[in-house]
């Protein structure tokens, strides 16, 4: 089986060398965004920004809390998020703690309100995040997965007793849960101290690490992303591969990858560069509009917005009402989001 490695962050690693990560072939990160009602994770801002920076596709995740308003609830995560609404879906994260009281009922009714806004917001099906027992018996009705459940793509949270990176992908793989769609992500450490990870004083911090089910190439087409292909550069007498890497903000590590034979004067190197160069953005003022029906476009190249009106059968003049950002309708670029009447 075809596996791409990840983490998930949050405030409990307060510090992240997204750089680093790449280096060793992270390839997305899912970032906890907020919780409940009222709460914010002070260093959501830092890691979506960091982790866009270097290329790193994004899914930003909210803790649900099944007694506490489900508007509010997805309101606040869909405020939090902003403009820059990342690559992969949303995710809602359903788990035991602060939800021992709530009846199973209680949690599928709050967890699907959640989830029908947040799609309404950003036009994508969100994901749900939890583990295979906690969704078999809370969430479930007379022992059955909400007649909803295959609609959404599924994270899911099981832990080897000893990890060990031989085991997979054969051993220790996520038992299924009853009635809902194959798992797409796994989670299948919870105390790994990675390179680049740390706590605020710079000390190593235990870290979350995850599989995305597939290839790479499936993890790209999964987030609606084309991958950049690789520069090319042409090697100079007096060239160093530090300096190389340095021109193309990676790592020594990641062109030596690239380029496992030492190379001469005249020799054309592969350069791999991330894919995300600018965020891929929807308009504040829309995307706080969740109970809105709306479409979105992302821009191609060769697209224009005379071209992306007569797509779908609308008039420049309404998209550009729709999409305050946009004050130049002759200044769009490649991966950026448009909202469609």
């Amino acid at each position: 089986m075809d596996l791409v490695h990840g983490v998930d962050v949050s405030y409990w690693e307060p510090r992240v060398d997204w750089q680093k990560l790449r280096a060793q072939n992270f390839k997305f990160a899912l970032i906890r965004a907020t919780s409940g009602v009222g709460y914010v994770d002070p260093k959501f801002k830092s890691h979506w920004e960091g982790a866009r920076k270097e290329g790193l596709l994004r899914g930003a995740y909210h803790y649900l809390i099944a007694n506490q308003d489900p508007k509010q609830q997805a309101d606040l995560f869909i405020s939090t998020i902003s403009a820059d609404r990342g690559e992969l879906p949303p995710i809602i994260d359903l788990e035991d703690k602060y939800n021992e009281n709530a009846t199973n009922a209680k949690i599928i009714d709050t967890c699907k309100a959640i989830l029908d806004r947040v799609e309404k917001a950003f036009g994508v099906k969100p994901m749900i995040y939890s583990r295979t027992q906690y969704l078999n018996v809370h969430v479930s009705r007379s022992g059955k997965a909400p007649s909803w459940a295959k609609d959404y793509p599924l994270w899911l949270a099981q832990y080897p007793y000893v990890f060990d990176p031989k085991m997979h992908p054969n051993k220790n793989m996520p038992t299924q849960a009853v009635g809902w769609q194959d798992w797409k992500f796994w989670q299948y450490a919870e105390t790994t101290i990675v390179d680049g990870v740390t706590n605020d004083s710079g000390q190593p911090t235990e870290c979350d690490l995850n599989w995305f089910r597939g290839t790479e190439a499936d993890l790209y087409a999964f987030a609606n992303i084309k991958p950049k292909e690789p520069a090319t550069y042409t090697v100079k007498a007096g060239d160093t591969f530090s300096a190389i890497a340095g021109k193309y903000n990676i790592t020594v590590d990641e062109l030596l990858a690239a380029n496992p034979d030492i190379p001469a004067a005249g020799t054309k190197l592969s350069v791999p560069v991330p894919t995300i160069s600018k965020p891929v953005v929807v308009d504040n003022a829309t995307v706080n509009k969740a109970n809105s029906s709306t479409r979105t476009h992302t821009v191609k190249a060769g697209d224009s917005m005379g071209t992306i009106a007569r797509k779908y059968g609308v008039t420049v003049e309404a998209i550009l009402a729709l999409n305050p950002g946009l004050t130049n309708p002759n200044l769009i670029y490649v991966d950026q989001v448009i909202v469609i009447p």
